[in-house]
């Protein structure tokens, strides 16, 4: 089933292929914010594919440098999910997050069309990671953070 745009039945707009490198992928929250561990998941995600959202270094550590702007203001990526789910993102990766940040999101995604785990593949909540993406890419990007180990 392909993802729609909002309730309207609409369809999503343009995938950008099947292949994890013509992805868009919103990654949250910004590497200040990420442990090392983290930040290294993020840079080699986000080198992956072809856009991530917000465009940042996934490699930095500064925690000086202000967070980008929240979705409200154009980054689109704290609900980065529900992008997923109307089609203007191919996946998101939410990182250090509790189970109350996930749960909801998960039905909203699905009925959209698209899947969830966390970053071991599971369907679980309670890990402090969550993926959400279109199906035909899931896998890539679980393959890509694997390698990041």
């Amino acid at each position: 089933m392909p993802l729609r745009a909002g309730c309207t039945g609409a369809p999503a707009g343009p995938h950008r292929g099947g292949s994890v490198h013509n992805a868009a992928v919103g990654i949250w929250p910004p590497p200040s914010r990420l442990n090392q561990q983290e930040r290294i998941l993020a840079a080699k995600l986000a080198g992956g594919v072809s856009q991530v959202r917000p465009r940042l270094d996934w490699t930095a550590a500064d925690p000086t440098a202000p967070d980008p702007r929240k979705p409200s203001a154009g980054s689109g990526t704290c609900h980065g999910a529900l992008l997923v789910a109307t089609g203007q993102l191919d996946a998101f990766l939410l990182l250090g997050a509790g189970p109350w940040d996930i749960a909801p999101l998960i039905p909203i995604v699905q009925e959209a069309g698209g899947t969830f785990s966390d970053l071991t593949g599971q369907y679980r909540i309670d890990s402090g990671t969550a993926l959400f993406a279109r199906p035909g890419l899931h896998q890539q990007l679980l393959d890509i953070a694997g390698a990041a180990d």
